[in-house]
């Protein structure tokens, strides 16, 4: 069963990946900037959640 956090943590890179598309397609250099730039935002958030959950899930 899928905690409350690892479904946020999904749905972080779910957006990433959906923000890192948009920027791929995008012909306006302006949304693909910052599409890309939220992308990477998101994934970086999505990793440190993910990294504090192991650690606390190690500290248990």
């Amino acid at each position: 069963m899928m905690t409350e956090i690892e479904n946020h943590i999904e749905q972080l890179e779910r957006t990433a990946a959906e923000r890192a598309l948009v920027a791929d397609l995008s012909t306006t250099i302006d949304i693909r900037v910052e599409n890309a730039r939220l992308a990477d935002e998101l994934r970086l958030l999505a990793a440190r959640l993910r990294a504090q959950q192991q650690r606390k899930a190690r500290a248990h």
